[in-house]
C-alpha cells in the first residue's frame, strides 16, 4: 500500500483510485451501523490518492468516543489520537503536518449542534489541492453518517414516544375509572394485553401483608384457591424485599429470594414471571404479578419500572379517596405518630425534644418588648417661601435637597414689567406735581385738589411698584435645607400670588414621625423611649422619646396607622447627626418586658381570638 501511494504521489495526473466494488456492495447491503461504518471508511480512503490510513470515531451511549471503523484493518493508528482529540475539543477541522510532509486531517461530524463523531485521515505529502479534494470527498461521504445519526435518533425518539404514549394511556385508564376496583382492573387488563401475559394479578397492601385484589380479565375469583394463595406469597416475597423479582433471573440482576415465585410458576405451568412493587413516596401500595411464556427483556423491565412509579401514586389516591373520614384521620395520626415512636427516625425524636425545650425556654425568658414601626424624619419647624405677587419665573438656582443660608436667593421673578410700571408712575407723579403748582399759582382750588389727589395716587402706585421690585428675589428665611420645590424646569412660566414655591426646614432641630399599626397602638404612650435606625445609616441608632400620639388613624397600603410624634434625645455634648428631611427607617418604642414566646406569637394569638369571637353566636 505504501508503494502504491508513492507512485500516485509522483504522478499527479494519475486518476484517483476507486474503492473495490465489494465495499460498495457492502455499503448498500449494510443492515446496522457497524456494517455501514466498516464499508464507508474503506470507500472514502480508496477514493483518495494519498491516503495512508483512516479512523472513524463515533459517540457511544455513555458519551465517550470509540472506534467504529479503521483502515487498513488491524492497523495501529494510535498516533492519530492527538489530532482526533483536538478536533473533538474545538469542534472544527484540524490539519497537522510533519517535517517529512505527512499530513493528518481530522473532520468533526456535526448533526446540527450535536457532535456525534470525527473522521481522521493520514495523507502522504498532501498539498493544498489534495487537501481540498479530501475535504470535498469527506463532505460528500459525511452525509451517510449524518443520515445514520438521524435514523438512530429517530428510532430512539419513536421508542420513547411509544413508551410515553402507553404510559399516558395507562395513567388515563386508571384516572378515568370511578373507584379503585375498576381502576386496578383496567390497569391489569391493559398490562396483560401490552406484554402478552397469560395473567396479571394485583395485590393490595393491607397490614404489612399483600392480598390479591384484582385478576386480569376476571370480574370475580376465588380468594381461597391454591393458585391465588401462591400468587399472594409470590407478591409478599417481592413486597418484603421491596425489589423487582424476575424469573428466570437475568444474568446481571441482583441475587434475590425467588422461592415463592418459582412455586407459583410450577403450579401455574408458566415459564416467565415478574413481580413489581408499586411505590408511592416511601410506601409500597401493592404488587403486580405478570405471568407469560417468554422471559422479560431488559427494555420491558425498564418500562415496567417506569409504570410502577407512575401508576402507584394514582392507585393510592383512588384508594385514599374511598376511605372513611375516621379511617383517614386514623391513617394520618398513625403516620405522624410513627415518626416519633418507632426506632427508625431518631432525628425526629431529637427534633421534638429540642423544639419542646426551646418553647419552654422562650416562654420563661423575658426581655424588652419593643413596638416596631416605619419612621420618617421631619424638621421640627417648617417654613414656606411663597410668590410675593403674580408674575413670571426668571430663575430658580435652588432645588429640593440644597442647603441654604439665611438671605440666600431661592428664586427670582421677572422685574421688567415692574420697572416699566415704576417709570410710568414716576412720570404720572411728575405731571401731577406740575399741575398742582399751576393750580396753586392760578388760585384755582378745585384744580389744586384734583392735582393733589392725582399726585397722591401716583405716589402710592410708585411705592407699590418699588415694594414689588424689592421683593422680586425670594430669599431663604433661615439657615436650613430645601425640603420641597424644584422650579428649574418651569423657568418663564407664570406664578400666582401666594403660590408655595419652596418648603424649608432647619438643620438644627428634627422630629421623628412613627406610623404605628393599629394592632400595636395600645402599647404606645407619650413619654416612652425608643430607638431609630435609618435606611441610609444602618450602622447607627438614634434615641428618641414619644411626645404625642395622634388619636386619628390614616389608611395606607390596606392597613390603618396612627401618627406618633417623637423627638430626638441626644446626650449632652453629642454632635448632631447628619440627618435630612424625609429620611426613612424603622423605629422601635420600648413597651415593657414580655416573654420571647409572647413577643413572637401575640399577633397570631390576637388574630385567633378575634376570629373566634367573630364566629361565635
Amino acid at each position: 500500500m505504501q508503494s502504491r501511494n508513492d507512485a500516485v504521489a509522483s504522478s499527479p495526473d494519475t486518476p484517483p483510485p476507486v474503492a473495490p466494488a465489494d465495499f460498495w456492495q457492502a455499503l448498500a447491503q449494510a443492515r446496522n451501523a457497524e456494517q455501514l461504518c466498516q464499508a464507508w471508511l474503506p470507500i472514502l480512503c480508496g477514493m483518495l490518492q494519498r491516503a495512508r490510513g483512516g479512523l472513524l470515531l463515533l459517540r457511544d451511549g455513555d458519551g465517550s468516543f470509540a472506534p467504529a471503523a479503521l483502515w487498513p484493518e488491524a492497523a495501529d493508528l494510535s498516533y492519530l489520537r492527538g489530532v482526533a482529540e483536538e478536533s473533538l475539543n474545538t469542534r472544527q477541522g484540524v490539519i497537522q503536518r510533519d517535517d517529512d510532509g505527512q499530513t493528518r486531517f481530522a473532520y468533526p461530524l456535526l448533526n446540527g449542534d450535536e457532535l456525534f463523531g470525527v473522521v481522521i485521515l493520514d495523507l502522504l505529502a498532501a498539498d493544498e489541492m489534495a487537501l481540498t479534494h479530501a475535504r470535498r470527498l469527506l463532505h460528500w461521504g459525511a452525509g451517510w453518517l449524518i443520515d445514520l445519526s438521524n435514523r438512530h435518533a429517530l428510532l430512539e425518539q419513536e421508542a420513547r414516544l411509544e413508551r410515553s404514549a402507553y404510559l399516558f394511556d395507562l395513567a388515563l385508564a386508571a384516572l378515568s375509572e370511578s373507584d379503585f376496583g375498576k381502576a386496578s382492573l383496567a390497569v391489569v387488563n391493559r398490562l396483560a394485553q401490552r406484554f402478552h401475559c397469560h395473567q396479571v394479578l394485583f395485590g393490595l397492601e393491607k397490614g404489612k401483608t399483600v392480598r390479591v385484589e384484582t385478576v386480569s380479565h376476571s370480574a370475580w375469583f376465588e380468594e381461597k384457591a391454591n393458585l391465588v394463595n401462591l400468587a399472594a406469597q409470590a407478591m409478599n416475597e417481592a413486597f418484603d424485599q421491596r425489589s423487582r423479582i424476575v424469573v428466570p433471573e437475568p444474568e446481571s440482576g441482583a441475587s434475590l429470594i425467588t422461592a415463592a415465585c418459582r412455586r407459583y410458576l410450577e403450579d401455574s405451568g408458566g415459564h416467565a414471571l415478574c413481580a413489581l412493587p408499586l411505590e408511592a413516596g416511601n410506601r409500597v401500595v401493592g404488587v403486580w404479578l405478570l405471568e407469560r411464556d417468554e422471559p422479560f427483556s431488559d427494555e420491558e423491565r425498564d418500562v415496567l419500572d417506569a409504570l410502577t412509579l407512575t401508576v402507584g401514586p394514582i392507585l393510592e389516591l383512588k384508594l385514599n379517596a374511598e376511605e372513611s373520614l375516621f379511617s383517614h384521620a386514623r391513617r394520618s395520626w398513625n403516620h405522624g405518630l410513627r415518626k416519633f415512636t418507632d426506632t427508625s427516625r431518631p432525628g425526629y425524636k431529637l427534633l421534638a425534644i429540642v423544639i419542646a425545650a426551646l418553647l419552654a425556654g422562650l416562654a420563661i425568658y423575658e426581655t424588652d418588648y419593643r413596638v416596631a414601626s416605619r419612621a420618617v424624619v421631619e424638621g421640627a419647624t417648617q417654613r414656606v417661601a411663597v410668590a410675593p405677587f403674580q408674575g413670571y419665573l426668571q430663575s430658580a438656582p435652588k432645588r429640593a435637597g440644597d442647603v441654604v443660608r439665611a438671605g440666600e436667593v431661592l428664586a427670582t421673578l421677572e422685574d421688567k414689567d415692574l420697572r416699566l410700571e415704576r417709570v410710568r408712575w414716576e412720570a404720572e407723579l411728575e405731571v401731577s406735581l406740575r399741575k398742582e403748582l399751576e393750580a396753586m399759582a392760578k388760585g384755582e382750588r378745585v384744580e389744586l385738589r384734583l392735582a393733589t389727589a392725582q399726585a397722591n395716587q401716583a405716589r402710592a402706585q410708585l411705592d407699590l411698584a418699588q415694594e414689588k421690585l424689592a421683593r422680586v428675589r425670594v430669599l431663604a428665611p433661615f439657615d436650613g435645607v430645601v425640603v420641597r420645590g424644584d422650579l428649574s424646569q418651569q423657568l418663564g412660566s407664570p406664578v400666582e400670588q401666594g403660590k408655595v414655591l419652596f418648603e424649608l426646614a432647619p438643620l438644627e432641630a428634627w422630629r421623628v414621625i412613627l406610623k404605628v399599626d393599629e394592632r400595636d397602638i395600645a402599647d404606645v404612650r407619650a413619654g416612652q423611649s425608643g430607638e431609630l435606625m435609618l435606611t441610609s445609616l444602618p450602622g447607627q441608632s438614634f434615641p428618641f422619646k414619644v411626645k404625642k400620639v395622634t388619636p386619628v388613624a390614616t389608611a395606607e397600603e390596606g392597613r390603618n396607622y396612627f401618627r406618633v410624634e417623637a423627638g430626638l434625645t441626644l446626650k449632652q455634648g453629642a454632635s448632631l447627626p447628619k440627618l435630612r428631611p424625609n429620611m426613612e427607617g424603622v423605629g422601635k418604642v420600648e413597651a415593657g418586658d414580655q416573654s420571647l414566646l409572647w413577643i413572637w406569637t401575640h399577633r397570631l394569638s390576637d388574630w385567633l381570638r378575634l376570629t373566634l369571637w367573630r364566629w361565635m353566636p
